[in-house]
């Protein structure tokens, strides 16, 4: 078969998961609640926030003339799905400790639905540029730095999140080329991740001081101390970290595979043994 009749495969799987989280310790992250919750916080925010993710490219798709793109955009789809299914079957945990996300969940859907109410399939798409931008550095983070995913003391919660982390990588190009081939236009993207920015930072603000309210662990000042230390340490913080990959989105001509993790996604792969 000659290069010209080679079918085109899309650049990355789709993994098909079947995650169980019975028997996971309440307090999986190093038996923290504020960070245990943080990560709760974020699990939430996936099966709507991903939902839309899909929606967004989904309803400017017809308009997509490169053929690699349309394989990609299949395969994102496929993973994104994948993602909103383990993290509603994330709630099996939540259940059994009377954690409360299925109520999180419904309020990104309603936000996610009034945003699309009240926006443009350009400005929906740039959304997901932005959030992926978001999940895909974030994601990286959880790769690089040993000393956050080993605090995962759930053999569980450490392969759902390092799967994910592994996938939010190797598609966090798709939406972004989407908007480009479809739209463009520097100053929408860069404008949107502004308020998404805004927006992303009060939702999991909100959401956390719920979860710690709601599980009497709201004055727990020492594990504050620890989860703010985890997050915003001057060196080694995982937000503070994300900093410097959140302003390269407003460079001109920025891609998302300027921050290459390819090796980063092998050595994973391999280590959680992943194919593809």
């Amino acid at each position: 078969m000659n290069a010209s009749t080679t079918p085109i495969r899309a650049s990355f799987p789709v993994r098909r998961m079947d995650f169980s989280f019975s028997e996971t310790p309440k307090y999986w992250w190093d038996d923290q609640p504020f960070m245990t919750h943080f990560m709760n916080n974020l699990s939430s925010l996936f099966p709507y926030g991903e939902k839309f993710f899909v929606d967004s490219v989904r309803a400017v798709r017809d308009r997509i003339q490169d053929p690699q793109l349309q394989k990609d955009v299949s395969a994102f789809i496929g993973q994104e799905a994948m993602h909103s299914k383990e993290h509603a079957a994330y709630n099996e945990y939540a259940d059994e400790y009377g954690i409360d996300l299925e109520r999180l969940e419904l309020r990104i859907k309603h936000l996610m639905g009034a945003i699309s109410k009240v926006t443009t399939k350009k400005h929906q798409l740039a959304i997901t540029c932005a959030l992926e931008h978001f999940t895909a550095t974030m994601a990286e983070q959880l790769l690089k730095r040993e000393d956050l995913s080993s605090q995962m003391k759930s053999a569980k919660m450490y392969k759902l999140w390092m799967w994910h982390a592994i996938e939010e990588n190797e598609h966090k190009a798709v939406a972004y080329d989407v908007y480009q081939q479809v739209f463009g236009g520097y100053f929408t993207r860069t404008a949107v991740m502004l308020l998404t920015t805004v927006i992303f930072l009060s939702v999991i603000g909100g959401f956390q001081i719920h979860l710690l309210r709601r599980d009497g662990q709201l004055f727990n000042w020492r594990s504050w101390k620890h989860g703010l230390g985890v997050l915003l340490h001057p060196r080694r913080g995982y937000f503070v970290n994300l900093i410097r990959p959140w302003l390269d989105y407003f460079r001109p001509g920025f891609h998302p595979f300027d921050h290459d993790t390819k090796a980063l996604e092998t050595r994973w792969k391999s280590h959680l043994d992943f194919a593809g």
